[in-house]
């Protein structure tokens, strides 16, 4: 395996959102319907998909598990007060009672410190939050890297089938234009029934064909949309701003360095936290050492000439040792490390995984562009073979099926071309996101 030792930054794909805002906001800004090309799609999705949300979700709750375990480092303070009275009735000699009252204030304020909790075990736990946070922030920009996955997916969907469709009208037109011309030729009894027949039958096959490409257009748009998340039918893509594959030999110039795969950087961070958790449980054979401090004040009546004299102050520093607790240390210790070794095996996974996955997606990058080259080919020798078909038709060396043979043929080849170039790009996509890289979204 070929590991590079560069690291993306965690935040890094945060900053596309920055130049890409104004296109949004331009685009809403205007009336009727809105062209986006794939950048614009991608920050909309970056601001509106619901996919986002339990990554934020957690984000926020990493957050405050590092507040929490960082509490340790401020004192604690506690303020308590009371007032009561009672009242109580006692026999005499004479048989008769006595009744009494009392009153009774106080208040009190504790302060307390810890020093040193079990050896340092609290620092360690502080540690290993924050590298949890970390492994969060990798988790969004992982949930990121799959909607934009996802998103260019979808786009160059709705540009495979727009171009599709393209194709078929364009068919369309020109077994419109030959059966015009036939039926010409049959009325001056130029041309068979039969060859009428036929040139009509081809009319409505392109016809059908039409409305089964809008139709998969109407489709390809409500997945693009659905990953974004928007449900306005005003909002389009831009058909021509569409990238160009990347060459051959820049594919195969790409290193299999998945080391800025945030998969990957979330599990180091998470291995991290294991580790620093299994020594904070270590940790706990080292006694704890805390500081405290108290004042309180109490008296029959609340009086406030001599509070002074009657209050109270107290300070203390404790130590705190636990020397048996009936292996219950040793039980928590052994958990932790076995989350250790767990973590171990599941990052040793995800770098086979993600191994095979990068070759995968590079060996379909590779093929796709190989396809997609000749699919450029197939379409050019389709366009002169339908120039020849037409130049030996009109000189009566073609039959009209023949003819009408080589345009199905032209129209199959520039839909294999469309299907080809969207299938590039769509690999292109997969393997830069595999290799923790943001998806090309323009030039």
């Amino acid at each position: 395996m070929i590991y590079g030792p560069a690291r993306r930054d965690g935040h890094q794909m945060r900053a596309v959102a920055v130049p890409l805002l104004v296109v949004a906001v331009l685009a809403f800004a205007q009336d009727g319907p809105q062209v986006l090309d794939l950048s614009g799609w991608v920050q909309l999705g970056l601001q509106r998909a619901p996919s986002l949300a339990q990554s934020e979700a957690s984000l926020l709750a990493a957050d405050a598990s590092v507040r929490t375990s960082s509490s340790f480092l401020w004192p604690s303070l506690s303020f308590r007060s009371s007032a009561g009275h009672s009242w109580s009735s006692i026999p005499d000699g004479s048989g008769g009672y006595t009744d009494t009252d009392n009153s009774s204030w106080s208040m009190s304020m504790n302060l307390s410190q810890e020093i040193l909790g079990s050896g340092g075990r609290d620092w360690l736990l502080l540690a290993g939050s924050r590298h949890a946070r970390t492994a969060s922030e990798m988790d969004y920009d992982k949930a990121e890297l799959d909607l934009m996955l996802s998103i260019a997916e979808g786009y160059y969907g709705v540009i495979e089938a727009t171009e599709q469709l393209n194709s078929a009208r364009r068919a369309l037109i020109r077994s419109s234009e030959q059966f015009n011309r036939t039926r010409s030729l049959y009325e001056l009894g130029g041309v068979t029934n039969l060859e009428m027949i036929q040139a009509e039958v081809q009319v409505s096959r392109d016809s059908l064909t039409v409305l089964q490409r809008r139709q998969g257009v109407t489709s390809s748009y409500a997945s693009l949309r659905s990953a974004v998340g928007v449900v306005s039918s005003h909002i389009l893509v831009d058909t021509a701003a569409v990238l160009p594959p990347i060459s051959m030999r820049t594919v195969e110039g790409f290193l299999i360095d998945f080391s800025a795969n945030p998969s990957l950087l979330a599990a180091e961070e998470r291995l991290e936290e294991v580790r620093l958790s299994h020594e904070a449980r270590q940790r706990s054979y080292w006694p704890s050492l805390s500081a405290g401090g108290s004042w309180s004040w109490s008296n029959d009546e609340l009086e406030f000439d001599d509070f002074a004299d009657r209050d109270s102050w107290n300070v203390s520093m404790t130590l705190n040792w636990q020397l048996f607790d009936g292996f219950s240390r040793e039980g928590l210790i052994q958990s932790s490390r076995s989350s250790v070794l767990r973590q171990e095996a599941t990052i040793e996974s995800l770098e086979n995984s993600l191994y095979t996955s990068a070759l995968m997606y590079r060996d379909n990058l590779i093929s796709s562009i190989a396809a997609w080259d000749l699919s450029e080919r197939v379409t050019e020798q389709a366009i002169e073979q339908l120039r020849l078909s037409e130049m030996s038709y009109d000189l009566g060396g073609t039959s009209l099926l023949d003819l009408l043979a080589a345009q199905s043929t032209l129209a199959d080849a520039e839909a294999s071309e469309a299907s080809a170039l969207s299938a590039c790009l769509i690999a292109e996509a997969r393997f830069l996101v595999v290799l923790g890289q943001s998806p090309r979204l323009g030039e």
